[in-house]
């Protein structure tokens, strides 16, 4: 059984921690934005790359938190990983509990094989018909990002002692961006020119 080091914990731990950064950053710009025609709306062309890009990112740093311990020859440093080598003990019960809450939005996503067919390949059929990353009930994501905190703060308590909250700067950085948005003063040309052809 491999044994898991301070440094491999706190390593995890700090993935999962930029997984939150990506997914609250995303999430604060657009879904909990409330003002977007006065921010992102003055700029819209290159928010919705912007959204594009950052929903993406987000949702292949969450999928690779779900890839198997072992993998061709390979060890990844996972939630499944954590789970099999943790040596959990008195533990174990509590641990797996957390590790299903979290596979239920990897659930959701896997059934439209998103990762293989958008995230880290070009599935024709699928890029073709421009099918949707994958979706989730409203909330559900709130509800996965406790459960991650739930984990992370098992981990990090068992290898380096106390609670690992996950970083909440991001959604200061995203306030502070929206409001300067907020403060320019009129339209900027880019936001009147002619919107460019998607593909």
């Amino acid at each position: 059984m491999n044994v898991i080091s301070k440094e491999v914990a706190d390593t995890f731990c700090k993935l999962c921690k930029w997984t939150y950064v990506a997914w609250i950053t995303h999430k604060s710009l657009f879904d909990k934005n409330t003002n977007p025609e006065g921010t992102i709306g003055k700029i819209p062309y290159f928010t919705e790359t912007l959204s594009k890009i950052t929903q993406e990112y987000c949702l292949l740093q969450i999928c690779k938190l779900h890839d198997p311990a072992k993998q061709r020859g390979s060890t990844n440093l996972t939630i499944d990983y954590m789970v099999r080598f943790g040596d959990w003990g008195s533990q174990a019960k509590g641990i797996k509990a957390i590790q299903k809450r979290l596979s239920a939005l990897w659930d959701q996503l896997k059934r439209d094989c998103v990762r293989n067919k958008i995230l880290t390949h070009n599935d024709l059929q699928t890029s073709v018909n421009n099918s949707p990353l994958g979706a989730f009930p409203e909330g559900f994501d709130d509800q996965y990002f406790q459960a991650l905190q739930d984990f992370v703060n098992a981990v990090y308590d068992k290898w380096l002692g106390g609670p690992c909250p996950f970083d909440d700067l991001a959604e200061s950085d995203v306030k502070e961006f929206l409001e300067l948005l907020e403060g320019i003063r009129g339209t900027p040309n880019y936001a009147n020119r002619v919107a460019p052809r998607r593909t």
